[in-house]
């Protein structure tokens, strides 16, 4: 009796959070601290964002122009580093995993696109700013999935040292890219 009740609670876990990361499900939470609309999808996207980081607004020639949609997956990214912390804090591991998924898409999101100061610049250069860009965001994505790992692992002390190697990498590249935080 023990053991199906064990295995269904697993088929309906696997089953909801399929839903939840498909999209199928969507909850409101407040987020971050001065978050005025605190409504998340389950891809963690605020209703705002979603708008912004579709498809079709992912090209870097949108009328608001690349930063502003750069500028969104950041804060995505941001928002799921501090759900995370809030998590690990209260040591739950699986509110951490969730939130971490909240900050790969962010990565994943900004990475699609091309700062406006690389397209203003030509030939070499451009290739060069394009290439830095894309390869930091890499850098930050691969560390969002070494503390996945850790946090799998229950290894929360390393996840919490390599989460301040992420926010180092994200002063770095505020200050390479002159970006007010």
């Amino acid at each position: 009796m023990k053991s199906t009740m064990t295995i269904t609670m697993l088929i309906w876990t696997l089953g909801l959070s399929t839903a939840l990361l498909l999209g199928m499900v969507s909850f409101s939470a407040p987020v971050a601290n001065g978050d005025h609309d605190g409504n998340l999808d389950v891809a963690g996207q605020s209703k705002r964002t979603s708008n912004l980081l579709n498809s079709e607004n992912l090209d870097s020639t949108a009328e608001d122009g690349p930063d502003e949609a750069i500028e969104q997956a950041m804060e995505e990214i941001h928002r799921g580093g501090k759900a995370v912390r809030r998590a690990l804090r209260k040591k739950q591991v699986d509110a951490a995993l969730l939130a971490i998924s909240i900050a790969q898409k962010g990565v994943v999101e900004a990475k699609k696109l091309v700062p406006s100061a690389a397209l203003k610049l030509e030939g070499e250069a451009q290739a060069r700013m394009k290439a830095d860009y894309r390869k930091r965001l890499i850098e930050v994505l691969e560390k969002w999935l070494q503390v996945e790992k850790l946090l799998i692992d229950g290894k929360l002390e390393e996840a919490a040292t390599t989460m301040k190697e992420i926010s180092e990498l994200e002063k770095s590249g505020h200050k390479e890219y002159e970006v007010e935080d």
